[in-house]
């Protein structure tokens, strides 16, 4: 596809009969025998704003090739809009190759072609990279959560937090984890100046690397997936919290030196942030720095379910649908006020 001068354009901005280059992710590939005996597949393409199918029947030259296509992988696309009174908008592809960091030059951004965090995902990663800097005072400590961090960006910076509970789009476990570390660096400062008699201290380093690295274990649970993430063989066996400490345990002892008390009470957190043994902790918090992890965990997550349903709800009445993860509970939606005209960008401290 180099050098067409075909125009770049969203996919979602597509007509019918327009034919133009678009990145899209494979989201779906839904494979089927026609009313002829031929085979067919129909894959299904999206950006942020639209899904649309395109159907590959048994006479179309690229069916051989869509074996390899991936799910959850951006492709840099020719294709033709076409209106279908029986089966609505679809596409013709024409083209198609994986994207790559030289499409950028035409537009593409990966987070664009999926539901993702409303934030920018890097500025998101540069404010963790910040409070560690700012919170976490051992070195060993602090070469742990920056080594892991770095050997698993890619899959961090794109990874749901859930397959469909909380933050359960993609860079959802970045947001999550981001969301957390303010806020638990927050409640470390207060609750350390709240009980300066505690010896030792309330340790905040541990508290800061246990809210970023909670959840660690999901990056191996989890297979991402643009649409649902699909729980692992692993991860179905074992699960993500010892997952979580087993990846952790397997970094610290690689950095010489690292304090055997510090790596204790991180483990701890770790296992223990689901609070409760009936929420799958394989043991509850036994320290406050895990006590405290534990609680921010379970407000962050039900924050995200119960503020996405008020911002997302169609119902005709003041409240919500009932939640099923909040016991169907149904919130009061509020008055609405004006919206400002202008955006304001968040803060990401």
């Amino acid at each position: 596809m180099a050098g067409s001068d075909t125009a770049v354009i969203r996919l979602s901005d597509l007509e019918h009969g327009q034919e133009a280059l678009c990145f899209a992710s494979l989201v779906k590939k839904e494979k089927g025998i026609d009313k002829h005996g031929n085979p067919f597949v129909k894959c299904h393409f999206r950006d942020k704003r639209r899904i649309v199918v395109a159907p590959f029947w048994s006479s179309n030259a690229l069916l051989a090739d869509v074996e390899a296509w991936a799910e959850g992988v951006a492709y840099r696309l020719r294709v033709k809009g076409n209106w279908n009174v029986k089966y609505g908008f679809q596409i013709e592809v024409l083209e198609i190759r994986p994207a790559n960091d030289d499409d950028v030059a035409d537009g593409y951004d990966f987070f664009d072609l999926v539901e993702t965090s409303c934030f920018e995902v890097d500025r998101l990663y540069r404010s963790i990279h910040n409070h560690i800097d700012r919170c976490i005072d051992d070195p060993c400590l602090r070469r742990l959560v920056v080594g892991l961090l770095e050997e698993h960006v890619d899959l961090f910076k794109k990874m749901p937090a859930a397959q469909n509970f909380h933050h359960s789009y993609t860079a959802g476990l970045l947001e999550h984890v981001w969301s957390m570390t303010r806020v638990a660096s927050w409640l470390a400062d207060h609750y350390a100046n709240y009980y300066q008699e505690l010896n030792p201290p309330l340790n905040k380093g541990v508290i800061v690397a246990a809210a970023i690295l909670h959840d660690i274990g999901k990056l191996r649970e989890l297979d991402y997936h643009p649409v649902e993430a699909k729980y692992t063989k692993e991860g179905q066996l074992i699960g993500h919290v010892l997952i979580g400490r087993d990846i952790v345990r397997e970094a610290a002892r690689k950095i010489d030196g690292f304090p055997e008390e510090t790596l204790l009470l991180l483990e701890h957190a770790i296992l223990s942030h689901h609070g409760k043994r009936e929420f799958g902790a394989p043991i509850v918090p036994l320290t406050l720095e895990a006590l405290l992890v534990s609680f921010v965990d379970d407000l962050d997550a039900k924050m995200n379910i119960a503020a996405r349903q008020r911002i997302t709800s169609v119902t005709d009445g003041e409240f919500t649908d009932k939640i099923f993860a909040l016991d169907n509970r149904r919130f009061y939606k509020g008055i609405p006020r004006e919206v400002p005209g202008d955006d304001v960008a968040p803060e990401m401290a």
